[in-house]
């Protein structure tokens, strides 16, 4: 059907109408979710077409999520579509990064159903050093500390955060931690995988290689379906369908 619309309608007028509809969207959520705040020149007005416009997103089925995970929260762009979409859930947002979490807190603080974190997901209980591979403001990753070198965030683990929430599952876990998904599903993911209903994952196999074999390998690909939705994949648990 892509490939159709190319070839009728001028390439020109593709990028005219995507900005139209860019710019509607943003006056939208601008007026819904005041203040909301796109820094110049940076990686936030793509995160923001990817989410609101090309709805990367939305999920391929209804559901009504108690709880939300939000890791890699950035600036709360995410958090700020799933609490439009589901008033209702309980949602931690997880941002390592301090520039992007300080625009996290000031999106989401007048939502009192958002616990926010600034910290890092991980394995284990540990400490982190936040890592700027120069790719823009999306780009940060974290890595572990040794025991005599200054840390920027605490580690959390999946298990900390279902403890805090005082709910028995994860309904949405959404991942895009830039390669720290290698290491998350590398251990002690058998105590908290089961309690989790849907994943949103984005790979980093440039960053870090390995995280798309480390995934498949620690899930039981028998009892998740799968989709894709831009750079996102999706994993549904079969018995919620």
């Amino acid at each position: 059907m892509k490939e159709v619309i190319k070839k009728i309608i001028p390439r020109k007028m593709i990028v005219v109408g995507f900005d139209l509809i860019t710019f509607g969207a943003l006056i939208f959520c601008s007026f819904k979710f005041r203040p909301l705040v796109l820094r110049k020149k940076t990686s936030d007005w793509n995160v923001f077409k990817a989410i609101f416009v090309r709805g990367e997103f939305k999920l391929p089925i209804n559901i009504k999520p108690k709880l939300i995970v939000d890791a890699g929260a950035y600036t709360g762009l995410s958090t700020l579509y799933f609490l439009s979409k589901y008033p209702l859930a309980k949602i931690i947002a997880v941002e390592p990064e301090q520039s992007n979490f300080n625009l996290l807190e000031s999106h989401t603080e007048k939502f009192p159903q958002v616990t926010r974190l600034r910290a890092g997901l991980w394995s284990r209980n540990t400490s982190l050093k936040v890592i700027d591979r120069g790719l823009d403001k999306w780009g940060f990753g974290v890595r572990e500390t040794s025991p005599d070198e200054q840390f920027d965030v605490k580690a959390v683990t999946v298990d900390h955060l279902l403890e805090i929430s005082g709910v028995e599952k994860i309904d949405i876990l959404k991942l895009d931690i830039e390669g720290s998904e290698k290491q998350l599903f590398s251990s002690n993911y058998e105590s908290w995988l089961p309690k989790v209903n849907v994943i949103i994952i984005e790979l980093h196999d440039d960053i870090i290689d390995g995280c798309t074999t480390q995934l498949y390998s620690s899930i039981q690909k028998n009892e998740w379906i799968e989709y894709k939705k831009g750079e996102k994949i999706i994993l549904v648990r079969k018995n919620i369908i």
